[in-house]
């Protein structure tokens, strides 16, 4: 903020302040119209995580135990995925808040909104 008043140091308060207000509206004008485009239900950041975990989830064995969990099998190693309570064998999901690639497994194999299991 210091760097973004140099020009306006010099000049009385209130046509400072009137700067700064200037400024302000700019930024927020800025990224309101930015964020307007963007229908994610989830940040940008976390749908940027989830997509780079899809693939990896796509490799592994789904059997579903019943209508929340299931066993998912990763090289040999099964973890078992409760979507009901957002917990893993794995322990990821439970420490990210994020579906790590054993319950997105388990969410794709019933086609239901990855967001939905996202900490808000």
């Amino acid at each position: 903020m210091n760097s973004v008043l140099l020009e306006a140091r010099e000049l009385p308060i209130l046509r400072m302040m009137d700067f700064i207000q200037v400024k302000l509206q700019r930024w927020f004008y800025k990224r309101r119209n930015g964020t307007e485009g963007t229908f994610y239900d989830v940040s940008c950041w976390v749908e940027k995580e989830l997509k780079k975990k899809i693939d990896l989830a796509f490799t592994l064995n789904v059997f579903p135990v019943d209508s929340w969990r299931s066993r998912v099998e990763e090289e040999g190693i099964t973890f078992l995925v409760d979507l009901n309570k957002k917990t893993c064998d794995f322990f990821q999901f439970q420490f990210d808040e994020l579906p790590c690639i054993h319950a997105i497994a388990a969410i794709e194999k019933r086609n239901i909104k990855k967001s939905n299991f996202c900490s808000h």
